[in-house]
């Protein structure tokens, strides 16, 4: 299972996006197997940053409580923002139009 966690740090914010950082990071907990991320400027809201984390389909609902725990300290930042989104593989999303490959 593929989690897209996408989120926005306001420009004159990143300091504060950096500290929290620092706390977190090298925390992954053992129900995510992969956890990449990318980043970009995102116009007018920020930095806007791509998490991709895989996680086994038996370990998502342990997974997505970890990630939640994980992203909770960057919200006290202000003008922070996030979502969660669970992805489909291209082969599962072509079953949902009752096609296959």
């Amino acid at each position: 299972m593929i989690i897209l966690a996408t989120q926005w740090t306001p420009y004159n914010k990143t300091s504060e996006w950096f500290n929290v950082f620092k706390d977190v990071q090298g925390k992954m907990p053992s129900s995510i197997s992969k956890w990449q991320s990318f980043a970009c400027p995102d116009e007018d809201r920020g930095i806007k940053g791509y998490n991709l984390i895989m996680t086994k389909k038996e370990n998502a609902e342990e997974a997505l409580m970890e990630i939640s725990k994980l992203l909770a300290p960057f919200w006290k930042i202000e003008g922070f923002a996030m979502k969660l989104e669970i992805l489909f593989s291209m082969r599962d999303a072509l079953k949902v139009i009752g096609k296959s490959l």
